[in-house]
């Protein structure tokens, strides 16, 4: 089974209308100018989700006609000069573990339940009027990166056919990728926003630890876990954050590459996308300087990351895991038992790690601009291989220093799957994120790309 698009960048299609470009920006500008309505982004939004819900199944559950209802409220605010924001009217996918009130959460598992309430994220964005249209895939309890569901099928890859899209947030990323959406949620506890950006050819956002609340979410790890979008651009990720433009010029960029990620091996793809775009920061004034940290080893500190996970996961799942053990895989189950029977000391220690790596990370970072790598040693896999272990090695410093971390695309030649840039700055500093990252995307569509 193959995905009905393999286009790296599908366009947004609105039936009758001037075409915007997929992404936010795009969108709020044809609402704002009148060239579409929200009723008719929604209903193409609905339209695509029919093409590809065998093929893609990115997403398990939409209410068309509740999104059609907020559509038709959001133009008749339009037109009456009452919009909530710039973003109004604009539709979302949300990740299947952030609850919409009167949509069903499975967080990935074969049980579901109704939500009551929004997710706190998912109010802040109805107040500014954008509207969740549907639930995207997730890989079973946020803890995979995959997206390959036991209950709910897999969630194929866009960019790549018959490849994993990865995880968690899998669906919300080939949604936006095969322009079903112009923006989703995902969660991100290693990685779990920014690498299926990164496999999927788009931008993925983790935000400063508490940016988001997480109240309405399933917990995996209330310790890493984090909200954060997959969008089509940086500036859609700002705009969709609802961050202020920084009025800081970007120039003569001081970034800092990690010697302790040098140890990973590289596939040959993402190896020469991080030789040019390096190459052209270089050639356009950014320093970059390469440092060893000290007692950072990013396996030992990946395996902490996911011990924690599955012994918090085990705790935040014990009253479903006792009542409904069928709700689980034998796989997922097998995990949470063993995050149950962890010893205490064990899983202090694993934390005790984590936070002096995120103690060094947050300092490296309060010393230069920003922290450069690839977002994930390698491009997107096929289902049938065997998952690369070190996938969230070069993300989850990230979550564990609380600090903002950006995936963008690094333009390759065609034919080759997308590879991601990540680039990390010190905790709070999200609008210079945003500015870094906003600068080094123009900068290599114009000289790597067709931008």
């Amino acid at each position: 089974m193959q995905p009905a698009e393999s286009s790296q960048r599908s366009r947004f299609r609105n039936p009758g209308k001037e075409n915007p470009h997929p992404g936010l920006s795009g969108m709020a500008q044809a609402l704002s100018l009148g060239t579409t309505t929200s009723t008719a982004c929604v209903a193409c939004c609905v339209e695509r989700f029919h093409e590809t819900a065998d093929s893609l199944n990115a997403l398990i559950h939409w209410d068309a006609g509740a999104a059609l209802a907020e559509a038709a409220a959001s133009d008749e605010r339009r037109r009456a000069g009452a919009v909530l924001s710039p973003l109004d009217g604009v539709p979302v996918a949300v990740k299947d573990n952030i609850d919409v009130a009167g949509q069903p959460t499975t967080n990935g598992l074969a049980v579901a339940w109704t939500a009551k309430r929004d997710a706190a994220v998912v109010s802040a964005l109805r107040a500014r009027g954008l509207i969740p249209l549907g639930k995207a895939n997730m890989h079973e309890g946020a803890l995979g990166a995959t997206t390959d569901n036991p209950h709910h099928g897999r969630t194929f890859n866009p960019a790549v056919p018959g490849c994993t899209p990865g995880g968690s947030s899998g669906g919300s990323a080939a949604a936006v990728a095969a322009g079903l959406v112009p923006a989703a949620l995902g969660t991100d506890t290693m990685g779990s926003v920014r690498l299926p950006a990164a496999y999927c050819g788009v931008v993925g956002f983790k935000p400063s630890e508490g940016f988001w609340p997480t109240d309405g979410v399933a917990a995996l790890s209330s310790t890493l876990d984090t909200v954060g979008p997959i969008v089509w651009s940086v500036e859609d990720s700002r705009l969709l954050a609802g961050l202020p433009a920084s009025r800081q010029a970007v120039r003569n960029l001081k970034c800092v590459v990690l010697e302790n990620f040098a140890a990973t091996p590289l596939h040959e793809s993402a190896r020469a996308a991080w030789q040019a775009a390096t190459r052209v920061l270089r050639n356009n004034g950014t320093e970059i300087r390469r440092i060893l940290l000290k007692d950072y080893d990013p396996p030992r500190a990946r395996r902490a990351g996911l011990l924690i996970s599955e012994v918090e996961a085990a705790f935040a799942h014990r009253d479903l895991l006792r009542s409904q053990p069928e709700a689980f895989s034998p796989t997922f189950r097998a995990m949470l038992h063993y995050g149950a029977a962890t010893l205490a000391p064990r899983y202090l220690e694993a934390l005790s790690h984590i936070r002096r790596i995120g103690a060094t990370i947050n300092q490296v970072v309060g010393d230069a601009d920003a922290i450069l790598s690839l977002t994930t040693p390698h491009p997107a896999f096929e289902f049938d291989d065997e998952a690369p272990v070190s996938q969230a090695d070069f993300t989850a410093p990230a979550n564990f220093a609380g600090c903002p971390a950006i995936s963008l695309p690094i333009p390759v030649p065609p034919g080759e799957p997308p590879v991601g840039l990540q680039l990390m700055t010190a905790r709070g500093d999200d609008v210079r994120a945003h500015a870094i990252a906003g600068w080094v995307e123009t900068l290599l569509q114009r000289e790597l790309g067709n931008g």
